[in-house]
């Protein structure tokens, strides 16, 4: 709830505002019935006086307008207030979201998160604006109505509301099953979002493969829960409407029939009994709010407890805050006896031991599935090792604020990646080319990744739109880019996961060599299959089964490693020619 207390301090004035617009609105309401109350007994009197009626009617009129033009102003008001909370806690879970550790979305379904950032903050923004507007009209102008009933007639108003203990408790049990289905609705929308999403996430995969049968029914399966738990809160809201319909329709019969023989028995006026009947007709509106503002506040809390275990949700990835950032970063990297599991019971790697000084090259290899991406990934503290531990010019990698550490390490990782939009955005990340250094770096760059000639034959340049994901790019294009961005801004310590995985011989020669040239005084870590990508590297370390190996430089591990040496063989003789093969 301080979520919202947040937003009701903030938006305090426009809600007192919109309160006080409701409430004249409401005592206008009220007073419309005693008007035509008048009205009507003047026109069951013989002799009645025209220029009064006119005037009463002027007044109704006057009302009328008036009323017109508050309501708008309490809805921009109280709505606005609304909108304002919907945007700000669309903004907080956002930028939550943006906080968390690379651990929670390992866990964590897109679907999800989307119903939180759509549906649910939509059912919160209702409970907070029509929330405020149903508990003022159920408190002012539910108990005048009452009150001006009985005052008009105890015994009349008695009878009439008979009815009404029992609407509330249909209304209250009714409002149980919404907050029941509205949970269950919530999480069979997570899913069919989920399901949507990946199926277009994935879309080459399913037409290549001729998936669609498969995935549509899958997708139907997921829309049809979602659909038959939706129908069954519908079902409550289709309830609640005919019993308000059928309660009320029996309090009108009451006043008719004993409203009526009291007017026959001059102990009720003619317009009192019109006057009766408008009261109960406007106190049909806060009984009906009873029950609305009871859907809408079960759905809105239902709703804001999703988002406050979202919001509650803290990233594993921590620092001390009286931790001293250094003023410069060398890039001096030592694992001491480190290991790391994803699920706190089988290690991916496990004691691993590096001494890699700064400006060192160094490679890393070893069969799929043995570490080696996982390693990359501590050092920018997308994890933190389970035990053991990794230091960077002498200093915990654990004491680094998460933020100053990746401002200084540029990490190029497997599976490229790109952003709708163009290919200078894409390289650039939102930063704008101020000056000729900036361009002759971005164009060294380009180069360097062998874009050059690829950004020539595109008929707009780097302004050329990538496409959703970059599906207008060929993998080793896309490769390329997710290469470049990673190299525009010189930081002390580069990693590289597969650089050149997508590529042909010839190009992936090119592109080594330009690393190997560029940046020489920063830190470089390559993991590559292709162990010709190693061969320039000062260092390279052999990888097993989360362990290290083996190490040495390329020359060495030729010679003293059985997976290095073989693997080399089989690459060299794959490189050549047909013709040349032995």
């Amino acid at each position: 709830m301080k979520l919202i207390f947040y937003y009701f301090k903030k938006n305090l004035r426009k809600i007192a505002a919109g309160v006080f617009f409701i409430i004249v609105v409401d005592l206008l309401q009220l007073l419309v019935p005693q008007i035509v109350s008048r009205a009507v007994d003047i026109l069951a009197n013989v002799q009645f006086d025209r220029h009064v009626l006119l005037i009463q009617c002027a007044v109704i009129v006057g009302a009328g307008l008036l009323m017109a033009l508050l309501r708008s102003g309490w809805r921009m008001l109280l709505m606005g207030s609304a909108r304002d909370l919907e945007r700000g806690i669309r903004d907080e879970l956002y930028a939550h979201m943006l906080s968390l550790d690379t651990a929670y979305y390992d866990k964590t379904r897109a679907g999800d998160i989307m119903a939180h950032a759509t549906s649910d903050i939509i059912h919160v923004r209702m409970a907070f604006g029509f929330g405020i507007i149903a508990l003022v009209d159920t408190l002012l102008l539910g108990s005048a109505c009452i009150g001006i009933m009985v005052w008009t007639s105890p015994t009349l108003a008695a009878l009439c509301l008979i009815p009404l203990p029992f609407l509330v408790l249909a209304t209250k049990t009714l409002g149980n099953r919404m907050h029941q289905y509205h949970n269950t609705a919530q999480e069979a929308f997570s899913a069919l979002t989920e399901q949507i999403r990946e199926s277009f996430f994935g879309i080459r995969v399913i037409k290549v493969f001729n998936f669609k049968p498969q995935v549509r029914q899958k997708t139907e399966n997921s829309a049809r829960d979602y659909f038959s738990k939706n129908l069954k809160r519908a079902y409550i809201n289709a309830l609640l409407r005919p019993l308000l319909g059928f309660f009320f329709n029996t309090s009108t019969l009451i006043i008719i029939l004993y409203g009526g023989k009291l007017v026959m028995e001059n102990r009720l006026s003619p317009g009192a009994l019109v006057a009766f009947i408008q009261y109960l007709g406007i106190l049909a509106w806060p009984v009906i709010a009873i029950g609305w503002m009871t859907n809408l506040l079960q759905r809105g809390m239902a709703s804001l407890k999703r988002i406050e275990v979202l919001l509650n949700t803290r990233s594993e990835i921590t620092f001390p805050q009286d931790s001293v950032m250094p003023d410069i970063v060398t890039g001096n990297l030592r694992f001491e006896k480190v290991c790391f599991s994803y699920d706190k019971q089988m290690n991916v790697l496990s004691d691993i031991s590096m001494d890699i000084p700064a400006g060192a090259r160094i490679g890393i290899t070893g069969p799929p599935g043995c570490g080696k991406t996982t390693l990359l990934s501590l050092i920018p503290r997308l994890y933190d090792p389970m035990s053991g531990r990794i230091c960077l010019d002498g200093k915990d990698l654990k004491t680094f604020d998460p933020q100053f550490l990746r401002r200084h390490i540029s990490f190029m990782a497997q599976e490229p990646f790109l952003f709708s939009g163009t290919l200078e955005d894409n390289i650039l990340m939102g930063e704008r080319l101020s000056g000729d250094n900036m361009r002759d770096i971005l164009d060294q760059v380009i180069h360097i990744c062998a874009l050059d000639d690829t950004i020539a034959q595109m008929p707009k340049g780097l302004d050329t739109l990538v496409g959703e994901r970059g599906m207008t790019l060929s993998g080793g294009q896309k490769q390329r880019v997710t290469l470049a961005r990673t190299l525009v801004r010189p930081k002390p310590v580069v990693l590289l996961d597969d650089p050149v995985s997508h590529l042909d011989t010839r190009t992936a020669e090119r592109v080594i060599q330009g690393i190997s040239r560029m940046n020489r005084d920063a830190l470089m870590i390559m993991v590559s299959h292709r162990l010709s990508a190693l061969a320039d590297c000062d260092w390279i370390y052999v990888m097993d089964n989360g362990t290290i190996a083996d190490q040495g430089t390329h020359a060495q591990l030729k010679v003293s490693n059985a997976f290095y040496r073989t693997s080399y063989k089989v690459q060299q003789s794959e490189s050549k020619p047909l013709g040349d093969r032995s």
